[in-house]
């Protein structure tokens, strides 16, 4: 089984599919591909909050966070700086 699959499995597929708002079968085509459409990640992480269960971002293609040290984030860059 997949991670995918794990969390489908966990909180229920038809419970995924109508909280996204698509058919069960967009679910399982998600699961078959590994990963989760990033649109659903705010309304499934919601789910699986209410259940006690990880919901972990890589899941929807997103990059999970990393710190570098010493990089100075774009904010504290100034107005029309070019870097």
């Amino acid at each position: 089984m997949t991670a995918a699959s794990n969390l489908a499995n966990a909180l229920g597929r038809r419970k995924m599919a109508d909280t996204v708002g698509v058919l069960p079968t967009a679910v399982s085509n998600a699961i078959v591909r590994g990963r989760f459409p990033s649109s659903w990640f705010i309304a499934v992480k919601a789910i699986a909050d209410e259940a006690g269960l990880t919901c972990p971002p890589e899941l929807f293609g997103m990059k999970s966070h990393v710190t570098v040290h010493g990089a100075q984030p774009l904010c504290d860059q100034g107005e029309g700086a070019s870097k």
